[in-house]
């Protein structure tokens, strides 16, 4: 055989292969586009699905913050807002948002797609509310009070409040916030923990004892946890604003003299079922705050002093007075001696008795 007789035997095979293998490129590109496109019609049709309103009845959610958005979109998944969690995460991640979702109480309705309840996340939804605290509440009540108020957990409250390493976290040098928990009138989120909300009431604290009280106490000779301490106990026993620095300027001159404070808030803060009326077995109960028994000021503050008795503790009155008794009306009668405080007692023993009474009736 020659080799022009190869050659053209071997044309017409070559010819065959070649337009076989341009009909199989052909065949598969076509299965390839069709797989393609029917992928993502599919896609288009599942995120379709998973995007249409789901028509529950319009509702409030709560958005806690720290929450992440695989926690947010889990959340409104159970609450029958969005009909898939995935795909609010990836939507998040498209619209760049997935850092900006905001805590707070964000309305929803059944017309609302994917899309747009993760615009409406983006939202600002903060809510506030106004709480008062009054001056002369102890620990234990104020964190019943915050609790109550702004439905946070009481024994975790509780917790942290008697927490040392939080305490001096924050600046207090106790093993306890007794005292530090500053009666005002607060605006709170209803966002914050109760580590946000301890922290705004002692921040507010140290916003009010500011520099120049601080500079005031140390020209007293007093640390800032002993000017609470004492302006606690002119808290429980003041009624009126004037005369503060004069109860004030007796336990500084009974201080000065080592005489023993006898006041009776620190008993009543050393019994168990205080407040209370006092009776004689009462001032021997053997504590370190019990002022009756035990020489100086008492481990620490028996409750929350207002800004008035803080001055009044760093201000107290020019006067010689050792003793002061209730006349039942609020105010008192002041001595300077023993025999003028029993004539005092004297004059007031009835009237106080009529005050008690009135009290344990009511």
């Amino acid at each position: 055989m020659t080799m022009a007789k190869q050659e053209s035997e071997a044309g017409p095979i070559e010819g065959r292969v070649s337009i076989w293998w341009r009909t199989r490129r052909t065949r598969v590109v076509t299965l390839l586009g069709v797989g393609i496109l029917g992928t993502v019609l599919g896609l288009m049709g599942a995120v379709y699905m998973l995007n249409r309103p789901t028509g529950v009845p319009a509702c409030n959610v709560t958005i806690q913050k720290g929450m992440s958005v695989s926690q947010i979109a889990q959340l409104l998944h159970r609450k029958g807002i969005i009909r898939s969690p995935r795909l609010l995460q990836v939507y998040s991640v498209i619209n760049g948002t997935s850092r900006r979702l905001t805590a707070g109480v964000h309305p929803f309705h059944g017309g609302m797609t994917a899309w747009q309840v993760l615009l409406e996340l983006r939202v600002g939804r903060d809510v506030t509310r106004d709480v008062t605290i009054p001056e002369g509440l102890r620990r234990e009540q104020t964190v019943h009070l915050l609790a109550e108020a702004l439905d946070l957990d009481e024994d975790m409250l509780l917790k942290i409040t008697s927490d040392a390493a939080f305490c001096r976290k924050l600046g207090v040098e106790a093993d306890n916030l007794e005292g530090y928990l500053f009666p005002e009138t607060y605006k709170f989120s209803l966002m914050m923990d109760e580590v946000q909300v301890v922290g705004l009431l002692v921040k507010h604290f140290f916003t009010v004892f500011d520099s120049a009280m601080q500079a005031r106490a140390r020209q007293l000779g007093l640390s800032v946890h002993e000017v609470v301490t004492l302006a606690s106990i002119v808290e429980g026993e003041a009624r009126l604003d004037s005369e503060r620095p004069v109860i004030s300027a007796v336990y500084h001159n009974r201080l000065k003299r080592r005489m023993c404070l006898q006041a009776d808030p620190t008993v009543q803060y050393a019994i168990a079922d205080g407040p209370r009326r006092l009776f004689n077995r009462d001032y021997r109960i053997d504590s370190p705050y019990n002022t009756y028994r035990h020489q100086g000021l008492p481990p620490g503050p028996i409750l929350s002093p207002g800004e008035a008795s803080l001055r009044g503790v760093l201000h107290p009155a020019d006067v010689d007075y050792l003793y002061f008794v209730a006349r039942g009306d609020g105010s008192h009668l002041f001595s300077r001696t023993v025999k003028e405080h029993q004539e005092a007692k004297r004059k007031t023993r009835w009237a106080r008795r009529r005050t008690w009474r009135r009290s344990s009736t009511d």
